[in-house]
């Protein structure tokens, strides 16, 4: 677990347990900590202490995620959970709950099957919703007060029960009193995610299949030793994640998969333990392409904003959304998909892929016992179209992988151990704790990570390279623009070429003669032994010598095996001349230089930002006309209207109401507010502390970097000024 102070423990996945006469209290819920919670001497807390902050923006974390504490303390304690929070972040949290206990109350799912509630497998979702609801307990519909209890603090700041008090601030300090005596003190500012570093960096010679599988984990929300179910679907060697665990973007980058490679998501339903981790990996770097129905992406969104503070209408500008169609194949990155609605607690989908004659199906969170089917059909909540579709499993699928959770919303094992064998030989379990797989029944849980990827041998396609280069097109944001007449110059110009960790791709002083762009593998830009960026996937470079001939200011260097395309001068000047692409690349080869990535690196939401990130933003950064002397005040009025501004040199500071309320040194950004609040009047005063250098960046330009760009958007989208 973590360091011990008296009577607190700091878990591993974040937050902290401070033990009390109240028993164990947790402050800060980030995704999984019942994971360490379930072996703390204690066990899991039944009370929760909301921070000030719900979410986490530099890790991509909700820090009121409740769902499975609540889960835990109802069906195994028999009891409620409460929470410790202010009357707003209550209006938030009933959100979010009610989303993942009881499903959406607005479902109108005829919309969104091919010919209505006349195609095969149609659902009534507010009946089975209803069905499991009522399940949940006897004697009737379940409530979210059933589970919960809130303990709002008074106009004091004070919440109180048992012997324990806890007090806040306006400031988001938080003191624990228990029996008269203080406990624990924590400040507003103080993290609750454990700042860890990096994973270490693997080098790891994965080749993604044309078609198969990787399991991310196979293991379920209530399980401490194995990873949360999600899967990676490999089609045509670009991956599309299936309800991605947490972190596991992070861990797939530390062995050299570039988040650029996997820029899909099917999000099957809005259980924490499956789109937790899909919003993270929204918020990584560039927009994601999320595959679901409209019922789950409602619900989705609906919990996100609840969970970040965002309006749901801007979340909704960080996605590009693509809603499937149950009854009819969708064509995804060219392989053949069909979704069907699983029997669960909430709406969910399951996946069917198929590619050059083979077939996958997964069955997502499900229910799919005949005799429980049955018994639903009995009872009126099944229609007899809805039971036939669900009795009709398409076991005969090349490769399955079947959910073995805890009945009445999973699987039971009993079941799955009395299919045929050869559907058994086919089959990989997820969603299942090993102790609950017989011995000698012929099922197997899915092995994990990249090396335990499932191919299915399907062959390379014709014309491969081809294709991989038009990803490339498609792929980089610097061609975004470019009009699809452009595609067939690209492909006649640009070359492929692979190199080995260590060659030298430039140097210093050489003559610039090429633009590159790094399908794979890492490159080092290196001036006098200082790594000044690394490039992965998706990244480009060498744009200096396209305006002018001057010599080459730094040296490429292959860091991991690579594959880079390249495109000779001329060819790159008459591939972008007139468009948006030819203004961003001369402005960054005007004035990318050390001083600005300096400036970049003091920001500490700047310098989080990828390479290939901070490439783009430097296309958009220009210096401020002129320096400024001390006292000189920077009006964001008139002329200096409609730009942010990140300090080069220098300090400026902040006064509000007439009083300074920061300083702020190189790396400092301010001018930012008024993007995400144009219409707000709060006005602050900007003063040059000593003379002071700027650079200045149009809201417009930033606007759409920040849109294209989810991670930074939430980052900077509580920007004090």
């Amino acid at each position: 677990m973590a360091a011990k102070k008296p009577s607190q423990i700091f878990l591993s996945r974040g937050g902290m347990v401070i033990g009390s006469s109240s028993g164990n209290l947790q402050l800060g819920i980030p995704p999984e900590t019942i994971k360490d919670t379930m072996q703390l001497e204690g066990g899991v807390p039944r009370t929760f202490i909301v921070p000030k902050a719900m979410f986490d923006v530099q890790h991509g974390v909700a820090l009121a995620e409740m769902e499975f504490p609540v889960y835990y303390n109802f069906f195994f304690r028999k009891g409620k959970t409460r929470i410790v929070c202010s009357a707003k972040q209550r209006t938030r949290i009933e959100t979010v709950m009610a989303e993942a206990l009881f499903g959406p109350e607005e479902a109108d799912p005829v919309p969104e099957f091919a010919v209505g509630e006349n195609t095969p497998g149609f659902t009534d979702l507010k009946s089975e919703m209803e069905y499991f609801r009522k399940s949940m307990r006897d004697g009737g519909r379940v409530e979210l007060d059933d589970l919960v209890e809130f303990c709002v603090p008074d106009r004091r700041g004070k919440a109180v029960f048992g012997e324990t008090e806890v007090r806040f601030d306006p400031h988001g300090n938080i003191r624990i009193y228990d029996q008269g005596k203080k406990i624990a003190a924590i400040g507003g500012d103080a993290p609750v995610m454990v700042r860890k570093s990096p994973p270490p960096r693997v080098s790891l010679d994965f080749q993604p299949p044309v078609f198969g599988v990787t399991t991310l984990g196979a293991g379920h929300g209530f399980d401490p030793n194995a990873d949360t179910s999600g899967l990676i679907l490999w089609v045509n060697h670009r991956g599309m994640m299936v309800d991605p665990p947490v972190n596991s973007t992070e861990k797939l980058a530390a062995v050299g998969v570039s988040p650029k490679r996997i820029d899909k998501i099917i999000l099957t339903h809005c259980h924490a333990d499956h789109d937790a981790g899909t919003l993270q990996k929204i918020f990584q770097e560039g927009k994601i392409h999320l595959y679901t129905t409209r019922t789950i992406y409602r619900s989705f969104m609906k919990k996100a904003a609840a969970l970040t503070g965002i309006e749901a209408g801007r979340l909704e500008r960080l996605v590009d959304f693509y809603p499937v169609c149950i009854g009819k194949p969708e064509i995804i990155g060219g392989g053949i998909f069909h979704f069907h609605y699983t029997l669960h607690s909430i709406p969910t989908i399951a996946i069917q892929a198929s590619l050059a004659g083979k077939s996958l199906v997964y069955s997502s969170d499900t229910m799919n016992d005949p005799q429980f089917i049955n018994q639903l059909h009995a009872e009126g909540v099944l229609t007899k179209n809805r039971r036939d579709f669900l009795l009709n499993f398409p076991w005969d699928r090349d490769l399955v992988f079947h959910e073995a959770g805890i009945p009445p919303i999973h699987t039971p094992m009993s079941y799955l151990c009395s299919l045929p064998r050869d559907v058994r030989k086919r089959m990989y379990l997820v969603h299942v704790n090993p102790d609950s797989v017989p011995e000698g029944c012929g099922l197997r849980i899915a092995p994990t990570g990249l090396t335990n990827t499932v191919d299915l041998g399907v062959s390379p396609m014709p014309r491969e390279e081809a294709v991989e280069m038009l990803d490339v097109f498609t792929g980089v944001e610097l061609f975004a623009q470019l009009p699809l007449e452009k595609a067939r110059e690209f492909l006649l110009s640009a070359r492929v070429s692979e190199h080995r960790a260590s060659d030298i791709i430039f140097s210093r002083g050489d003559v610039g003669d090429a633009f590159y762009i790094v399908m794979s593998g890492e490159i080092d830009i290196v001036l006098d032994d200082r790594i000044l960026t690394t490039y992965d996937a998706g990244g480009y470079f060498g744009e200096k010598c396209l305006f002018s001939d001057e010599k080459r200011t730094a040296t490429a260097r292959v860091k991991t095996d690579a594959k880079l395309l390249s495109i000779q001068k001329e060819e790159m000047l008459s591939l972008i001349r007139g468009t948006a692409a030819e203004s961003l690349l001369h402005q960054i080869a005007d004035f990318q230089n050390v001083e600005l990535r300096d400036a970049v690196q003091d920001n500490p939401i700047l310098d989080s930002l990828s390479s290939t990130q901070k490439t783009r933003l430097h296309g958009l950064i220009r210096p401020f006309s002129r320096a400024l002397q001390s006292g000189e005040v920077i009006a964001l009025k008139g002329s200096a209207a409609g730009c942010a501004y990140l300090i080069r040199e220098g300090g400026v500071d902040v006064y509000h109401r007439r009083s300074r309320i920061a300083t702020l040194s190189r790396g400092g950004l301010f001018g930012v507010r008024k993007i995400f609040r144009p219409k707000e009047k709060k006005n602050f005063l900007f003063v040059a502390r000593g003379k002071t250098a700027l650079y200045c960046i149009e809201h417009d330009g930033l606007k759409r970097y920040l849109e294209d760009n989810p991670g930074v958007y939430v980052k900077m989208y509580h920007s004090l000024y």
